[in-house]
C-alpha cells in the first residue's frame, strides 16, 4: 500500500515539474524561436505529458511572460545590488565574476539572456515586456551611476560614464552570443581582463 504524499511532497513535484517546463521553454525558444515551438515540444523536451503542461501555462503566450517576469525580477536585483555603500569596483567585480561563471555553465543562462534581447526589439506591448524594458533602462543608468561613483573614489579610469557602461554591456552581451554560435572558439576571460577597460 503506497503512502500518500503530503501537501509538501505535493508542491515540490509541482516545483520541480515547472522548473522543468522553463528551462525546456528557454532552450527551445532560444534554438527554434518563439513562433517555431510548440506547448507540444515543450512537453517533450521537459519530459511531462502535454495535459501537465497546461496545468502550469494555458498558453505559449503565458509561459514566455512568465520568462519576461523572471528576467525582470533579476534585473531589478541588480539594480538594487549596485545602488549599495559598497566599493563600485568591488560590486562590479563581484558581478561580472558570477556572470561569466554562469556563461560557462550548461548554456541555459546564454539561452536565457538571448531570448530575453529578443523580447526587447518586440512589438509586443504587454506589461511583462514593458515591466522588462523599464528594468533594463534602470540597469543601465545604474551601472552608468556605478562607474560614476567608482571614478569619484578614483576607482575607475576616467571618461564617459555611460560611454564605459556601453562597453561593459556590449562585451557582455557579445560574449554570450558567442557562447550560442555553434563551432565559436570561445575563451570566456577572467573579471579582471573584462574590468581592463574600467579599473585603475
Amino acid at each position: 500500500m503506497s503512502v500518500p504524499r503530503t501537501k509538501e511532497q505535493y508542491e515540490a513535484l509541482r516545483v520541480a515539474s515547472l522548473e522543468k517546463v522553463q528551462a525546456a521553454a528557454v532552450s527551445l525558444f532560444a534554438r527554434r524561436g518563439f513562433a517555431a515551438t510548440s506547448m507540444r515540444d515543450i512537453a517533450r523536451v521537459a519530459g511531462i505529458s502535454t495535459g501537465l503542461i497546461y496545468r502550469h501555462y494555458e498558453t505559449k503566450e503565458e509561459l514566455f511572460g512568465a520568462l519576461v517576469d523572471v528576467a525582470a525580477v533579476g534585473l531589478h536585483r541588480v539594480v538594487e545590488q549596485f545602488d549599495s555603500d559598497d566599493s563600485p569596483a568591488e560590486l562590479l567585480a563581484e558581478f561580472t565574476r558570477l556572470f561569466l561563471a554562469d556563461l560557462t555553465g550548461d548554456g541555459a543562462f546564454a539561452e536565457f539572456f538571448l531570448i530575453m534581447n529578443q523580447a526587447f526589439v518586440t512589438q509586443d506591448e504587454s506589461p511583462q515586456l514593458r515591466r522588462l524594458r523599464a528594468e533594463h533602462v534602470l540597469m543601465v543608468d545604474a551601472v552608468i551611476a556605478l562607474i560614476g561613483r567608482g571614478q569619484d573614489l578614483g576607482e575607475f579610469t576616467s571618461g564617459d560614464p555611460a560611454e564605459l557602461a556601453s562597453c561593459y554591456l556590449a562585451a557582455l552581451s557579445g560574449l554570450t552570443t558567442m557562447r550560442l554560435v555553434p563551432g565559436t572558439p570561445l575563451v570566456v576571460p577572467t573579471p579582471s581582463t573584462l574590468l581592463s577597460l574600467l579599473i585603475r
